[in-house]
């Protein structure tokens, strides 16, 4: 068997409650070529979430692996794939069995140490590198095991950010998976057709494995698409109605619709939190989410709201104290799709103080203050790991372009902004309509008296599909 090598990026970061997630997948770097005699394999996708128990004194390791290694189709051998992988995957009992050696426990609690997580057969026919779904990819395995750490382990250890960075810091352990004379013969018939080569070096030119989903993406939406397309343009000959190209669904069955979502599913700062750092479950949302666009076009579209026959502007013809709250997620490329959600109050501006220094606040109070709580309630494990579910002040990652009309704000977040949550949105858009995704918006509460937070407004986004945003062409 030839040897396989990899060349990955790595990032990592830390949950609320000490847990860590390490995810890696392959990159294409033009000084970093693969050696000759190597075969470049491919780690679609993959990583480890290292949660603490037992106050700490404890970790449960998960590991898994999407990996593509590269074997000549007509040859495939499922016995070496598995093989590979499993010894891969077996470092995590090794891990394990190191800490009990260095404790002299052997009390160690038993999860599902040492046992594989799902089948392990390969599918015999189909496009390996389109199997990118970690519930159903053709090499995806998991570990996982219990992990104890040394007596004086607690979790200080768990919340610095030191044992990462010297994690990070620290030089890698690379080896070479031992020759196995019973593959040598058939993986001597690996191709060398220069026309095979050309293709793997088109798939190494992609900056990431994102970018990679995100072009199988959109090359699927071609293929699938026109007929949803057609029967769009058929049923919709007039005007765009800016706040309900996206239908609701109260009961989240429809495809490509929206719902709001149960704000207890997200965490907010309570009145205390300045002295404890104790964050509580919300209660309710200042706001009601009143509808949704999804559409798409080949620029950026903003101001949504401001525009004649939308939602907004119906309600700003009729008067009264209506105040609209509007993110309008913009997703660059060569098509860019912009998801705008709207929430609405009927109290007036002056009654929610902190609310109303945001919106006649500048910008930069207001990119200090956006905070949104991102969570996937259904999906890939790499997708919801990618995500997480911790709040993030926006405006310190990304350009937020604001909208102010009588009765309106509305936020234009540009993702292209940012490169890493350009990438991440890509993996995720790659996956859309096999996703369920639920955010909720707040501004950040920083003082006493500003405490405890409330949120603006929740939203639940069903299995969208990019093939059907509306096309602004099309109106």
């Amino acid at each position: 068997m030839r040897k396989r090598d990899l060349l990955l990026r790595r990032y990592w970061r830390r949950e609320d409650d000490g847990t860590y997630v390490i995810l890696y997948h392959s990159v294409f770097h033009n000084r970093c070529s693969p050696e000759k005699g190597y075969i470049r394999a491919c780690l679609k996708s993959g990583g480890y979430v290292i949660s603490p128990v037992s106050q700490g004194r404890q970790s449960v390791v998960k590991h898994m692996l999407a990996i593509d290694w590269k074997f000549w189709k007509s040859y495939l051998l499922t016995s070496s794939a598995k093989y590979i992988t499993i010894r891969m995957l077996g470092r995590v009992a090794a891990l394990r069995e190191l800490f009990r050696a260095k404790n002299g426990n052997c009390a160690c609690m038993e999860f599902s140490s040492g046992e594989l997580m799902r089948d392990m057969g390969l599918p015999q026919g189909g496009n390996e590198r389109t199997k990118i779904e970690m519930q159903s990819a053709n090499e995806c395995e998991r570990l996982e095991g219990p992990v104890e750490g040394p007596q004086g382990g607690s979790n200080r250890h768990l919340s610095s950010t030191g044992s990462l960075v010297q994690l990070n810091d620290a030089t890698d352990e690379f080896f070479d998976v031992p020759d196995e004379s019973e593959y040598d013969q058939r993986e001597a018939m690996w191709s060398s057709d220069e026309s095979t080569h050309a293709a793997d070096q088109r798939h190494a030119k992609l900056s990431s494995a994102a970018v990679f989903v995100r072009k199988l993406h959109d090359l699927a939406v071609q293929k699938r698409g026109y007929v949803d397309l057609q029967g769009a343009a058929d049923a919709d000959n007039g005007p765009c109605y800016y706040g309900h190209t996206l239908p609701k669904d109260s009961s989240c069955t429809m495809p490509s619709s929206w719902s709001m979502t149960d704000p207890t599913t997200f965490l907010i700062r309570g009145e205390s939190y300045l002295l404890d750092r104790q964050k509580i479950k919300a209660e309710n949302t200042l706001m009601q989410m009143v509808g949704a666009d999804w559409i798409k076009s080949d620029k950026r579209e903003d101001d949504l709201a401001g525009r004649p026959g939308g939602l907004v502007q119906k309600y700003a013809a009729q008067g009264g104290s209506k105040f609209f709250f509007i993110v309008n997620i913009q997703v660059p490329g060569s098509t860019t799709y912009s998801l705008a959600l709207y929430y609405m109050m009927d109290t007036p501006l002056e009654k929610v103080p902190l609310l109303e220094r945001f919106v006649n606040g500048d910008d930069t109070f207001r990119n200090s203050r956006f905070k949104l709580i991102p969570y996937i309630s259904k999906g890939s494990w790499i997708v919801k790991q990618s995500v997480g579910k911790k709040a993030c002040l926006v405006g310190q990652a990304l350009e937020i372009n604001y909208f102010r009309g009588s009765n309106y704000l509305e936020l234009g977040v540009d993702i292209g902004s940012s490169t890493v949550a350009r990438g991440v949105v890509s993996l995720v858009l790659g996956y859309l309509n096999n996703l369920v995704i639920e955010m909720a918006f707040l501004v950040q509460g920083n003082t006493q008296e500003e405490l405890p937070e409330f949120l603006l407004g929740t939203c639940r986004l069903n299995y969208l599909d990019a093939s059907k945003a509306v096309s602004l062409d099309e109106c």
